[in-house]
C-alpha cells in the first residue's frame, strides 16, 4: 500500500509531495499514518531535516546507514522524522548518511530544491495529501 502525503512549513515556503511504502517498514509506517497530521519543529543537519515527534517506534524495519536523495525515514533514537535532500555532516562522497541507522519509510516527490530555504526553528507539517 502507498499512502500520499504533504509536507509543508507553517509560512508555505515548502510544500512538498511524498509518497510512504507500507511494503518498506509496515510497522513504522503504520504508526506514522495514524498520527497524521503530524507537526513538529525543524532541525537542519546538513542537507537533511529532522524533526521530534511524539511517535514511539523501537523496531528496525527496512533500516538504512546509507540513504538516497529523497528518503522520507524515521530516527528511533530521535523519534524523529527525517527527510534528505542532500548531504549530512558526516557524508562522505556521493554517499548520503543520516546520524545512525534510520527506518527508510518512503519518498519525497519532485524537486528537492525547496526543502534547502528551511531554517532551524521553522514549523512543519505532514499530513494526509
Amino acid at each position: 500500500m502507498e499512502v500520499l502525503i504533504r509536507i509543508k512549513t507553517k509560512d508555505s515556503v515548502i510544500e512538498r509531495k511524498a509518497k510512504l511504502y507500507e511494503n518498506l517498514a509496515p510497522k513504522t509506517v503504520k504508526a506514522i499514518v495514524e498520527a497524521l497530521p503530524i507537526s513538529g519543529i525543524v532541525n537542519r543537519w546538513g542537507d537533511e531535516i529532522y524533526f521530534e515527534t511524539d511517535i514511539e517506534i523501537d523496531i528496525e524495519e527496512n533500516s538504512k546507514e546509507i540513504v538516497e536523495l529523497g528518503d522520507l525515514a524515521y530516527w528511533i533514537p530521535g523519534r524523529a522524522i527525517c527527510i534528505f535532500f542532500g548531504k549530512t555532516p558526516i557524508s562522505d562522497d556521493d554517499v548520503i548518511r543520516p546520524a545512525s541507522a534510520v527506518n527508510v519509510i518512503g519518498k519525497v516527490l519532485g524537486d528537492l530544491e525547496e526543502f534547502k530555504k528551511a531554517e532551524d526553528g521553522d514549523e512543519i507539517e505532514i499530513l494526509r495529501a
